[in-house]
């Protein structure tokens, strides 16, 4: 099972990274914000429950065209927000003893999507997420695996380079890397990711 999931790591960065060794690429540089809600799978009665309202992230794609209508693009992503823990037992007095909560989330993404155009201005895009999850005791179940995103967005080219607004939706977790049955939580996003690329 563990030679399976870094097979599959390893096959998202290479396809995720091969356009770096062609000629004829773009290079973004991004940063987004996201109201976000960690949904259940299964609800459970006494456990407590988490909360995550907004995240923000910034990172870096590289994208190649293919042919006049398609693009792919990949790169690295970080993504951070504050996690907000509700114990099962509110009327508790100092929870804080009774369990341990890490407020802070942290995750790296890697996102290898196809772009279509729309005209001259939009473009829709969708692909799969490679995410590793980066902080523990959040209280909802590990991200780390497989998700996907899917948006429309524009683009304004001035010379070189070009200004992109880039509505979105993302759900993570698709694919646990832990094992299915103890992961009953998944991140969804609804967000806007502003760019500023250079085309080479």
């Amino acid at each position: 099972m563990r030679m399976k999931k870094y097979n599959l790591i390893l096959i998202f960065l290479i396809t995720g990274f091969s356009a770096i060794a062609q000629s004829g690429l773009s290079v973004k540089a991004f940063y987004g914000i996201s109201g976000s809600s960690v949904a259940r799978k299964v609800d459970f009665i006494g456990i407590g429950y988490a909360e995550m309202n907004r995240v923000d992230e910034f990172g870096i794609l590289v994208s190649k065209s293919i042919g006049t209508k398609f693009r792919i693009s990949s790169g690295i992503g970080y993504t951070y927000g504050e996690v907000k823990f509700s114990p099962s037992c509110p009327a508790c007095f100092m929870p804080q003893i009774l369990y341990r909560h890490e407020k802070n989330f942290k995750m790296i993404s890697i996102p290898v999507y196809l772009e279509y155009s729309i005209g001259k201005a939009l473009y829709f895009a969708a692909g799969p997420v490679l995410d590793f999850q980066q902080s523990e005791w959040n209280n909802f179940s590990d991200q780390s695996g497989i998700g996907y995103l899917a948006g429309i967005g524009a683009k304004v080219p001035v010379g070189d380079f070009v200004f992109s607004l880039f509505p979105n939706y993302k759900r993570h977790g698709v694919i646990p890397f832990e094992d299915s049955l103890t992961s009953n939580e998944v991140l969804q996003e609804f967000g806007l990711q502003f760019g500023v690329g250079y085309s080479f």
